[in-house]
């Protein structure tokens, strides 16, 4: 490697290899990075090993299709994040004058709530803010935002208290039970929470045995333990058995409102609400929101605070 150059030296030509180095880090390659910056594989990889030739140090080991950090680049990444973060910082108090979204995106969303509803919601901000290039990442890993480079999350949970994060609430979650018309000819219709004992319940766990579903009775929750034959830790999967007729389900509203609608499942015991979570939207605390984070949230919060949209044709 060359001599090491003065650190006072790394100054603004080193800001597009920081970001390539970032990219290429978060988006496990040179391919993926060129991508997102909008340059050819080999010109992230030139940028890339610009910044260790500045360093003196490797940062990244190469694959033919993947790139992992060395140990001088695990510590430097995390620099480099920081780094980056006040130079955006910077641009945007100077920006801020304009207040019109713009840039890149970055939005984490549960993977059937992003397919079914948010993906929904941020193509119409898009159309709204067409200077505003969208990214969404539907999975249900829990992500960084700080560390991966997210701009907000949506999340699904009972209370979210994070003291990082700034945290909106959107919606309620809105569970029900349901099962299909065949299984309910089949075994009735149970009359109360207490027959559901009687009952094939499907199972979202990872473990087989007993399982308990919440309920807001008027005089206080309370635990009614159902067993069935059919499990996963996946809520469409437990929707499919609902729809062969293999039980009743647990699940939110939001994934079979167009069952309930074309009478496909039927929802019952809906006089007991379920006890179910609320629908949050998160960002980082920063000195300055940008733009674009601002009216993403605001956009939300009018788009889930009116009718539901899962219940718009209901």
């Amino acid at each position: 490697m060359p001599a090491r150059t003065k650190p006072s030296a790394l100054l603004f030509d080193e800001v597009m290899p920081l970001h390539a180095f970032v990219r290429a880090v978060e988006d496990g390659g040179f391919s993926a990075a060129a991508r997102r910056l909008g340059l050819t594989p080999s010109a992230v990889s030139k940028q890339v090993a610009h910044l260790e030739a500045r360093l003196g140090a490797r940062l990244l080991r190469r694959t033919t299709h993947h790139v992992s950090l060395t140990e001088a680049g695990s510590l430097f990444y995390q620099h480099c994040r920081r780094v980056l973060a006040e130079l955006e910082d910077a641009a945007l108090s100077v920006s801020a004058l304009d207040e019109r979204p713009r840039g890149l995106l970055r939005i984490a969303a549960p993977a059937v709530l992003g397919e079914l509803h948010i993906g929904a919601a941020a193509a119409a901000f898009q159309a709204d803010f067409p200077d505003v290039h969208v990214d969404v990442d539907a999975s249900d890993r829990v992500v960084d935002l700080v560390e991966e480079g997210f701009d907000v999350a949506i999340r699904i949970a009972d209370d979210l208290k994070d003291s990082t994060m700034v945290v909106r609430r959107l919606a309620p979650e809105q569970r029900l039970l349901c099962a299909s018309p065949d299984y309910l000819r089949r075994r009735g219709t149970p009359s109360d929470i207490d027959a559901l004992v009687a009952h094939d319940c499907l199972l979202f766990k990872r473990s087989r045995g007993p399982l308990d579903w919440q309920f807001q009775e008027k005089g206080g929750p309370r635990a009614v333990r159902v067993t069935g034959a059919f499990q996963s830790n996946n809520n469409v999967v437990l929707r499919c058995a609902a729809l062969k007729g293999r039980g009743i389900a647990n699940l939110p509203r939001y994934l079979v409102a167009e069952d309930l609608r074309a009478g496909t499942l039927v929802p019952v015991l809906t006089d007991t609400p379920i006890a179910g979570r609320a629908i949050f939207l998160v960002y980082p605390h920063r000195r300055l929101v940008p733009p674009k984070v601002r009216a993403f949230t605001d956009f939300c919060i009018r788009y889930f605070q009116r009718t539901l949209p899962w219940d718009e044709r209901t």
